[in-house]
């Protein structure tokens, strides 16, 4: 029994929308296990847990907190007192910059990997490998993932970084349509 090369257009559709979509995927989980997220807890210990919020200065102070002192005169209610705070503690004014800077750094790096992770994807849909659905997917792919990689650093990235992303990713793709596709 011969095998038909020629399926379906929506098969051959199918196969190559699932491959852009499981590369990205795979470059995801890739990315996620090469280069693991700083989680908020390591940084803020005291403001991550469930433990009651200090209610004095040094306390908080001693759990790396910042006490900010409240001035003004105290509310009463009906016969008794409003009892109020003398103050706030934020235990996230000192970790916070620390854990952000991290996180931006490893933004930055995610950005990077995700980047040439699609680079070789989309070269890799270059080559000719025999099979125009999977040359296809790989291509496709590898733009799915210039993008997420992208967007994901977008919000991150200076003005002068997004339009050398913007530039960069425009001059790599016209080059590829002028050299690989000529009518």
């Amino acid at each position: 029994m011969a095998i038909n090369p020629q399926h379906p257009k929506f098969v051959r559709w199918a196969l190559m929308l699932g491959i852009v979509i499981i590369l990205n995927i795979f470059f995801t989980v890739l990315v996620s296990l090469a280069l693991p997220a700083p989680q908020l807890a390591t940084y803020c210990p005291a403001a991550t847990s469930n433990a009651p919020a200090p209610q004095d200065a040094p306390t908080c102070l001693a759990l790396g907190g910042v006490w900010t002192d409240l001035s003004g005169p105290v509310p009463a209610t009906g016969t008794t007192k409003a009892i109020a705070p003398s103050g706030y503690c934020d235990l996230y004014a000192t970790c916070q910059p620390v854990y952000q800077a991290a996180a931006d750094q490893h933004d930055l790096y995610a950005f990077i990997f995700m980047i040439v992770l699609g680079v070789v994807a989309l070269i890799a849909g270059f080559v000719p490998i025999g099979s125009s659905i999977v040359s296809s997917g790989l291509s496709y792919g590898g733009v799915v993932a210039l993008v997420i990689g992208s967007a994901s650093y977008w919000g991150n990235a200076g003005q002068w970084v997004r339009f050398a992303i913007a530039l960069i990713g425009l001059v790599a793709l016209l080059y590829i349509g002028w050299r690989r596709f000529k009518d």
